[in-house]
């Protein structure tokens, strides 16, 4: 069965909750303050070569922040 991971809107808590593919768009609620949560895109592992690559989990999480360049201050 697969694990899918929420994010949930009001308090910003990361939870999995374990479903069937049938249930995969069903709505979540958090277990910390029973908001609502929207599905996150999961980390999965891929073969490469001879080895299993696994890519590091927040860099799917947290978005980078770029600094306005300078002409966009001005």
């Amino acid at each position: 069965m697969p694990i899918y991971e929420f994010l949930c809107k009001k308090c910003g808590t990361i939870f999995e909750v374990k479903r069937p593919f049938s249930e995969s768009s069903a709505p979540a609620t958090c277990p910390s303050c029973g908001g609502s949560a929207e599905k996150l895109v999961s980390v999965f592992a891929s073969t490469a070569g001879f080895g299993v690559k696994i890519p590091d989990k927040d860099a799917f999480r947290k978005p980078a922040r770029k600094k306005p360049s300078r002409r966009a201050r001005e």
